[in-house]
């Protein structure tokens, strides 16, 4: 069955407060189910602080009522005034991937973060080794000032980003090699065979980088910055949302 002939019967958002057992349960559960060419069941064995650490959780609803993608996230200070937003996680079910569950978490997460007092973030940040989801963060660059670390694009990152990501690294993965060079945190991915293989974008010149510098259990650190008010709203345009930005002085 086609990922856009899947119901999805809604999109709910969690914060810290609501995140009870019966909850980390229910998502675990329906995730493992929605997942199975994945190791979900050794992740959330030794990862269940994406949720029970997280700001706010995002999950997909299935028509069966089951849990069918989860997107989470949580505020990280590099300094006493510079924060960033570290996404934990997202997962879409096979069955809905290429469909609309994709955009419809990220909408309702986004949508979510602009309400508050903090608003919008000016930096995005996220683990990947999945080629698809790098190509569908570097789509935001499209937007004018907005940045994207590592930039494939221009081969030797920019000595200002590189910088940034290595404070990052040290932030979301601490103790772990980084790369600067390459944008690589070793042994970031637990279970180190989450994936059966990597992921295939339509991206070749990005599937030959993941190859080339990453090996199972290896993270490339994705770093997105929107530092203007004018690309922050741009972005949540791009899912339709057009808020006040109370908490985003700019």
């Amino acid at each position: 069955m086609a990922a856009e002939d899947v119901a999805v019967a809604g999109i709910t958002n969690f914060l810290p407060e609501e995140m009870t057992p019966a909850t980390q349960e229910w998502l675990i559960n329906g995730l493992i189910k929605a997942l199975p060419m994945l190791r979900m069941a050794a992740l959330f064995a030794q990862r269940t602080d994406m949720f029970t650490e997280a700001d706010l959780v995002t999950a997909a609803v299935a028509a069966d009522g089951s849990a069918a993608g989860a997107l989470s996230s949580r505020w990280l200070k590099l300094s006493q005034d510079d924060i960033f937003l570290h996404i934990l996680t997202q997962f879409v079910g096979e069955d809905h991937q290429g469909g609309t569950m994709f955009g419809g978490c990220w909408a309702a997460h986004l949508s979510a973060l602009a309400a508050t007092e903090r608003g919008m973030p000016s930096l995005f940040v996220l683990k990947t080794y999945n080629p698809i989801v790098f190509c569908a963060m570097r789509a935001f660059t499209a937007i004018p000032d907005v940045w994207m670390y590592p930039d494939l694009r221009a081969g030797t990152p920019e000595p200002t980003a590189a910088r940034l990501a290595a404070e990052v690294a040290g932030a979301v993965s601490p103790g772990l090699f980084f790369s600067a060079e390459t944008g690589v945190i070793r042994g970031a991915g637990v279970p180190a065979d989450l994936y059966p293989a990597l992921p295939i974008s339509s991206d070749l010149a990005v599937n030959e980088y993941f190859t080339a510098v990453t090996r199972p259990g290896d993270r490339v650190l994705c770093l997105l910055a929107a530092p203007t008010v004018a690309t922050r709203r741009a972005i949540l345009a791009a899912f339709g949302i057009t808020p006040a930005l109370g908490g985003d002085r700019g």
